[in-house]
């Protein structure tokens, strides 16, 4: 399963969606965010509503995708967590599978020692649901319609015709 290429059903979602509220709930963060490592953005929570999401997921993963290179440079297989401290808000990005990153924005009043034991958890939780999802979409390829059988898509100019009423 290609990161850029996920398609997820609305049972999948909903699950992660779940998992984000739980973690920015019992945290008290701003926001939350699961990315892909290209940037585009999976699910979202919390009332932080002066972010630009799209935005803070180009740059998350860029980040991301920075970290690794340096990691690479001084003999790391990875730097799995990036953690930023500013005056009032902080971020903490994280690797979840290799293909996903989770984004947490939250302030001063939040333990950074908190959110990295919560951070695990969810990882966990986020990782096991990409698993299920991909063992679920792997079945469903197996039991697709074989190659060599005639495409629902293909319509021959008669087929057209019949259904316009020609």
């Amino acid at each position: 399963m290609n990161a850029s290429n996920i398609v997820l059903y609305e049972a999948e979602y909903q699950r992660l969606k779940s998992i984000l509220v739980k973690t920015q709930r019992e945290l008290g963060i701003d926001l939350i965010l699961l990315i892909d490592r290209d940037g585009h953005q999976i699910a979202s929570e919390g009332p932080a509503q002066d972010i630009d999401l799209t935005a803070l997921s180009s740059l998350a993963a860029a980040n991301l995708a920075a970290t690794d290179g340096l990691a690479r440079l001084v003999g790391e297989p990875e730097f799995s967590i990036l953690y930023h401290q500013g005056k009032h808000r902080n971020i903490h990005i994280s690797d979840v599978s290799r293909r996903y990153c989770l984004v947490l924005v939250f302030d001063e009043k939040v333990s950074l020692g908190l959110v990295r034991l919560r951070v695990k958890h969810t990882t966990a939780y986020l990782e096991e649901v990409f698993k299920l999802f991909a063992r679920k979409t792997e079945t469903k390829k197996n039991a697709a319609v074989p190659s060599n059988s005639p495409s629902p898509f293909d319509f021959t100019d008669e087929d057209i015709d019949k259904l316009f009423g020609r």
